[in-house]
């Protein structure tokens, strides 16, 4: 062979080379952007049927993943077809619908249309029936949320095409909705405002007292509350619009009333989009309630509200991997735990005859 015949063979096989490893990785970039999640489980809050230190796949088909990528963030809500909708049962990778960026993990409980309530701690009703903890699930009687929480009322859980009229909400749900609103139209500005009125009269100057901070209503208006704080001398801002707990709003709200118990406290509510205030809304996706299975130390739907379809990303499908993360990584292997490698993470309803038959 001349050397020239040698430099093309060359030139020829590394071409070829690049050639493979550029198809290789654009079939590895299809599938992490259509196909396919990886995800890591970073707290207890789906114990003990997910554990800190699991990885797993999400499979993003199922529920059509977004034909352009990572367009959630961009307000585009096309999607590719998908093979189904999110059921109660299943377990999702979502986006959180409040000012935390992250990825989050929880189990559908609920879907559009559904109506959810608590009772007495542990009792899940949803549309009037009892819906079990899955066989992994627990109540540990640690951290247990408060009472507006374990004896949550019943939520109507919204779906497209209803119309809602935010003024008229109960604090909760109101707060649920500038979540739903937010995440269907998450390049614009949603902020809440409040108004203050005693004995029906505006309020917007009256000094109160919160936690040892005299505070004055004057920016009330605006979602936010700025005060001095007489214990650190420093100026402080409460800005509504960071809370995502329905519950710290309440508590607020409960301390301004004990502030006036001779004067009948009522507050109005109002929602503004960008500089629009939003009166009337038809709602542009269906919604869905999401626990963790540990239900006693869980931030999710009881606390924030409903997760819109806009915001869905993969259905959790498998664990490829599992790490003891109570243990230092200088016992590896020790700490891996073999015995969860390749478990399917199934979905379960609570409701349905066929759950009894599934096991963990």
């Amino acid at each position: 062979m001349s050397q020239e015949q040698k430099g093309q063979t060359e030139k020829a096989g590394i071409l070829r080379f690049f050639k493979e490893m550029g198809t290789s990785l654009g079939m590895a970039l299809i599938a992490i952007v259509y196909v396919i999640q990886a995800f890591q489980i970073p707290t207890g809050s789906m114990e003990n049927s997910l554990l800190v230190g699991d990885f797993l796949l999400g499979l993003k088909f199922v529920y059509g993943a977004p034909i352009v990528p990572f367009s959630q963030e961009l307000g585009i809500t096309k999607r590719l077809p998908a093979v189904k909708n999110p059921k109660a049962g299943d377990v999702v990778i979502f986006k959180y619908p409040g000012t935390d960026s992250k990825d989050y993990i929880k189990r559908a409980v609920a879907g559009p249309g559904d109506v959810v309530e608590i009772r007495g701690n542990t009792k899940l009703i949803v549309n009037g029936e009892d819906v079990k903890l899955p066989p992994k699930g627990k109540y540990t009687g640690q951290s247990r949320p408060d009472s507006r929480i374990t004896n949550f009322e019943p939520l109507y859980i919204p779906k497209k095409g209803d119309v809602i009229k935010p003024d008229t909400l109960p604090l909760r749900e109101f707060l649920f909705f500038k979540h739903l609103v937010h995440q269907e139209n998450p390049t614009k500005k949603v902020n809440m405002h409040f108004d203050l009125y005693l004995d029906g009269k505006l309020s917007n100057t009256t000094p109160f007292n919160f936690n040892g901070a005299q505070i004055t209503l004057q920016d009330l208006q605006s979602g936010k509350l700025t005060f001095q704080n007489e214990m650190t001398r420093r100026t402080e801002i409460f800005d509504f619009n960071r809370f995502d707990d329905w519950t710290v709003l309440d508590y607020f709200f409960e301390v301004i009333r004990r502030n006036f118990p001779e004067k009948k406290v009522e507050f109005s509510k109002k929602l503004f989009m960008n500089t629009s205030r939003v009166e009337s809304y038809t709602v542009r996706f269906d919604n869905y309630f999401m626990i963790g299975d540990n239900r006693d130390n869980s931030l999710d739907s009881r606390y924030w509200g409903y997760l819109n379809r806009n915001f869905v990303k993969a259905q959790a499908f498998i664990l490829y991997f599992s790490l003891d993360r109570g243990e230092p990584l200088w016992k590896l292997p020790f700490i891996i735990r073999w015995n969860r490698i390749g478990k399917l993470i199934r979905s379960w309803d609570g409701v349905s005859e066929t759950n009894s038959k599934i096991k963990y």
